[in-house]
């Protein structure tokens, strides 16, 4: 009788863990380094935007560049893991030095901190951008894939309440009574923390992480990520990719414009901002447990695709329902906090798809292109949250949103901006995952093809 897996091991949780660590260094960045440099070094606000905006573009850019260095890189140790190691070294110093305030002068600090800054995050991107492409390597059947990408998000989600819990007494402690230090001692935690992460991870997956030379017609001898960049940008584009970034970046759209919106709604609609507190921490329990049994789900919804369809049509139904049935705050809070059950469906669900893209790709042209390929991961949150700032600042603008003046059709235009629009989009995701070609019985008979030509 063949022994039943279990669903989460010691191996999918090592690697949820790492995404634990590193997103409390991420949400360190986003939540406090205006207010660092404002508040506590006393940058000009004004220099503060220029340097996030210009750090933005960087970021997004380097993502790419990222991939083409993982793809062509030769080191030893394997093709991702020596990446976790050097990206994940200079991120966490990087990231400790952006918080820290050496008294230069006006142009100095702001040569300074943008230097620091963006340095952080393009060695965060190296970094994790191996973390993601070893993913596929651990987990090979889609059942697996969902369960490293359940851990994945669910360790996430944790993260990020943990650090919600205790950043505010954390830095009073550390800096007594300089501000100052006490984001840099709290940033220099984090980034110890995060390190930490992406170093047990390249123990944990040195057996899985093995470069097999390959020789070709004319006898010579390749690695089996040999690739050029024209051939990684060709082969990349094709129809589940394209069908997968519309509907995931539709998904992100989502997210980004209620995560950005959910200020607005409990300060000017229901005029309490204790339920936006209520609001936050209950989705993000929700977040948790939907999670944890995506696996188990999985199995019944037979793969990732239709469980990516499944959380979004939960999502976008309670999303609709929160329009048109949440008129008071905690009906709309409640409706609202239900749908990121579905939302985590989706999100755990996420990865494990993006990597069955992956070997369709070294299915269909015989490249392997996983550390382009999964490093193209990091993109799809960055879209949804350029179009999301769009939906928010010019559907803000177009409701007639006024602080001093806040109308009844304010009012109902932040409803529809944080609900109604969010569940179109949820629409045209699902859309696009139904017309999606790649079902789990579709990618274990690609991998059998693989394995018997022996290229899997």
């Amino acid at each position: 009788m063949k022994k039943k897996k279990s669903v989460y091991t010691v191996k999918s949780l090592r690697y949820g863990v790492t995404n634990g660590f590193t997103t409390m260094m991420t949400m360190l960045t986003t939540t406090y380094w205006a207010i660092f440099l404002t508040s506590a070094v006393g940058v000009e606000t004004a220099i503060m935007a220029t340097i996030l905006t210009f750090s933005s573009i960087v970021d997004m850019i380097s993502i790419p560049i990222c991939g083409i260095v993982l793809q062509k890189g030769r080191l030893r140790g394997g093709k991702f893991r020596p990446w976790l190691i050097i990206g994940g070294v200079l991120a966490a110093l990087f990231r400790w030095l952006s918080f820290t305030d050496l008294g230069l002068t006006a142009s100095g600090r702001a040569i300074w901190f943008a230097g620091t800054y963006i340095l952080g995050y393009v060695f965060f991107n190296l970094a994790y951008s191996a973390f993601m492409g070893i993913l596929p390597l651990m987990a090979k059947t889609p059942d697996e894939r969902v369960s490293y990408s359940a851990c994945r998000v669910m360790c996430n989600s944790a993260g990020k309440f943990l650090f919600s819990l205790t950043s505010v007494g954390l830095i009073a402690f550390l800096g007594k009574n300089s501000e100052a230090t006490g984001y840099s001692m709290f940033a220099l935690l984090l980034s110890v923390m995060a390190f930490l992460g992406f170093f047990q991870l390249f123990f944990a997956a040195k057996e899985y992480d093995v470069i097999t030379p390959l020789e070709d017609k004319s006898g010579k001898v390749k690695d089996q990520y040999d690739a050029s960049i024209w051939e990684m940008i060709k082969y990349t584009i094709s129809k589940p990719f394209l069908l997968y970034l519309l509907g995931a970046s539709c998904k992100g759209t989502i997210y980004f414009i209620i995560t950005g919106l959910a200020a607005y709604y409990y300060t000017y609609v229901t005029g309490s901002k204790l339920m936006l507190t209520t609001f936050l921490s209950l989705s993000t329990f929700l977040m948790i447990f939907g999670s944890f049994i995506t696996p188990f789900i999985s199995r019944l919804a037979k793969g990732s695709r239709n469980m990516y369809i499944l959380g979004m049509a939960i999502y976008g139904l309670c999303l609709g329902s929160a329009y048109f049935f949440g008129k008071t705050g905690i009906s709309f809070t409640v409706i609202m906090c239900l749908g990121y059950i579905g939302y985590s469906f989706s999100h755990a669900s996420e990865s494990a798809l993006y990597s069955n893209i992956v070997d369709y790709t070294k299915w269909k042209t015989g490249k392997d292109l996983k550390p382009f390929m999964m490093t193209l991961f990091s993109l799809v949150p960055k879209i949804g949250t350029t179009i999301g700032s769009a939906v928010l600042g010019f559907g803000l603008v177009a409701v007639g949103f006024q602080k001093s003046n806040i109308t009844p059709h304010a009012v109902n235009g932040i409803r529809l901006l944080m609900s109604g629009i969010p569940a179109v989009l949820s629409v045209v995701c699902i859309i696009a995952l139904l017309v999606f070609p790649l079902t789990d019985k579709k990618v274990i008979e690609m991998q059998a093809d693989m394995v018997k030509n022996k290229d899997f």
